[in-house]
């Protein structure tokens, strides 16, 4: 595999663009909050901040979290020899078609920060790429869906509020909609794989 087709290359950009971000929020240099996703920003005309989002974390340990599933899921999908353009692709198109339309219907004082709808994304394209070594894609699907739901829903005083359960669920909803970015990807494809 060579560099322009691994995805540890594009993890690691990701992961860099990341840090950067966070690095000059954490100098008052940016405002996490000024690079989240929300409808009132969407509806002034913000439109970047669609892109901008999924670079953004409002804590070290928000980045770190987002960090680790991204590195487990880049060495998943290398082992799987998926190519980067497809892991950059999966991890954009993911992220944005499942934050962005959330944050159009919702009213402030939702505002969407993180990479974790792009790494949950990643997590159902590579589960899809496990049929191809026997592995039955739908409990694959069934164990990474736990592993992402779980967490949030078990940070106790949040659930109170909703914003645990507004993750789990978003979360869920960007497995499913990278497995079927995969799938759709596999199906259209002549040799039947997610390069």
């Amino acid at each position: 595999m060579n560099g322009r087709e691994n995805p540890l290359i594009a993890a690691l950009l990701i992961a860099l663009a990341c840090v950067l971000v966070f690095a000059l929020e954490d100098d008052g240099r940016l405002e996490a909050t000024n690079l989240g996703v929300s409808g009132m920003a969407l509806g002034d005309g913000e439109w970047a901040r669609a892109l901008t989002f999924m670079f953004a974390h409002c804590s070290a340990q928000h980045l770190l979290v987002n960090l680790v599933g991204l590195a487990a899921v880049a060495v998943l999908a290398w082992e799987l020899r998926l190519s980067s353009s497809a892991f950059f692709g999966v991890f954009v198109a993911v992220s944005m078609l499942t934050v962005v339309p959330v944050a159009l219907l919702l009213e402030e004082p939702y505002v969407f920060l993180g990479a974790s709808a792009g790494v949950s994304g990643l997590f159902g394209a590579v589960a899809v790429e496990f049929r191809r070594y026997g592995f039955p894609a739908a409990r694959v699907l069934l164990m990474f869906a736990l592993a992402l739901v779980v967490g949030p829903l078990l940070e106790g005083p949040q659930l109170a509020t909703g914003t645990a359960a507004m993750q789990a669920l978003m979360h869920l909803t960007a497995l499913v909609v990278g497995a079927e970015l995969a799938l759709s990807r596999a199906y259209w494809s002549p040799n039947g794989r997610t390069r």
